[in-house]
């Protein structure tokens, strides 16, 4: 039975966290009514999310939440309703955590990760248009970016001071920083870095380097955005749509941010947001297009002008608001993976095969013109 929790009637729809998401009881996203804010739902149409498996018996929750990295055999519901949707949550690429249980291979009815062909895509970021705040990717996955005139003035350009000009940038003398403490991730991000360290300076800060920021500042606002052109955003491993925040949180600052990864960053970025490591074909070329840029502050402002039009956002209430809705829209009984991990791995991560000839990644082995 339902306890007397006011925020619950007739028609709430129940979500269930059942394990953590990193130690976390919400999955990040907040406990209770959580939904008031979502487009279309009301107090008579909502949902309700708990970690509390004691708000109501265990097969009348509506949809109960798994996160896939953290979770135990021998901690499972002992009771299913067949109505009920069971959601595969996972953050992290099958090259970091590959699915080890064939029990699950018939588990899940829906899915929630990074991956945009998820049922329910949870992306680490949004982009937002500043001018509406609506979100347009993942909203809209094939979006022609909206992007300033090449002839237009400074007035027609932008209304923010920052850009009008390029005297912040005079304060940058350094060239590339990374932040990282994952020291053998499998990318090969680590041997692309150690050779490009050999044409431009790259400061390394965290485990795997030697310069520290403390864990209680905001890094990019006092060390990198102040002091350097470019931040190093590699992924731990190179897997469709796997786009973390080593993107998204340069890409909040006047930094730019320098990607390398196996997701396809033309469909989920605006043009000039980042550089593409994987569109040069050594760590030699992309040091020296990087080098240009510092020397053209005419060009490397270039790289901040869609900024004008969108700005990177958290994405977690257009998750949960999808997740809610999706709830009180069914109106069949939910389908099941049969095999998750055909879904989750095979064929996701085609780059990291190359690996294990290749001491890294570069526009030469990418089988294509652009990544």
């Amino acid at each position: 039975m339902i306890t007397a929790t006011p925020q619950l009637n007739g028609s709430t729809k129940l979500i269930l966290f059942w394990n953590t998401m990193f130690g976390d009881e919400t999955f990040y996203f907040g406990h209770g009514n959580i939904f008031k804010n979502c487009p279309g739902i009301n107090s008579g149409n909502n949902c309700y999310a708990t970690h509390d498996r004691n708000i109501a018996n265990i097969e009348n929750y509506d949809a109960i939440l798994f996160h896939g990295s953290e979770l135990l055999i021998n901690d499972l519901p002992n009771k299913r309703n067949e109505n009920q949707y069971y959601i595969f949550t996972n953050l992290e690429s099958p090259i970091n955590r590959p699915l080890v249980d064939p029990l699950f291979e018939n588990y899940f009815n829906l899915t929630m990760t990074y991956r945009l062909d998820s049922d329910i895509p949870w992306p680490y970021n949004v982009i937002r248009d500043r001018d509406s705040g609506n979100v347009v990717w993942p909203i809209h996955p094939d979006i022609l970016w909206k992007m300033p005139l090449a002839n237009a003035t400074d007035k027609t350009l932008s209304s923010r001071e920052w850009i009008k000009n390029t005297e912040w940038i005079k304060g940058k003398t350094k060239t590339a920083v990374w932040f990282v403490s994952n020291c053998r991730s499998k990318s090969g991000r680590e041997k692309y870095v150690e050779e490009l360290e050999k044409y431009i300076d790259v400061d390394i800060y965290g485990r795997c380097g030697n310069k520290y920021c403390a864990k209680d500042k905001n890094c990019f606002r006092t060390i990198i955005e102040p002091n350097y052109y470019f931040y190093l955003s590699f992924e731990n491993s190179l897997c469709e749509d796997y786009v973390t925040e080593k993107f998204y949180n340069a890409a909040k600052y006047n930094v730019v941010p320098v990607v390398y990864g196996g997701a396809n960053y033309s469909l989920i970025a605006p043009p000039k947001s980042y550089i593409n490591a994987l569109d040069f074909e050594s760590p030699q070329h992309l040091a020296k297009y990087l080098k240009m840029l510092t020397e053209r502050p005419d060009e490397y402002i270039k790289y901040f002008k869609w900024k004008e039009h969108y700005k990177v956002s958290n994405p977690n209430e257009l998750v949960i608001c999808r997740l809610c809705r999706l709830l009180h829209e069914k109106i069949t009984v939910p389908k099941m993976y049969n095999s998750l991990s055909i879904w989750y791995k095979n064929n996701k991560c085609p780059l990291q095969d190359k690996l294990n000839y290749l001491p890294y990644i570069t526009k030469l082995n990418t089988n294509k013109d652009k990544n």
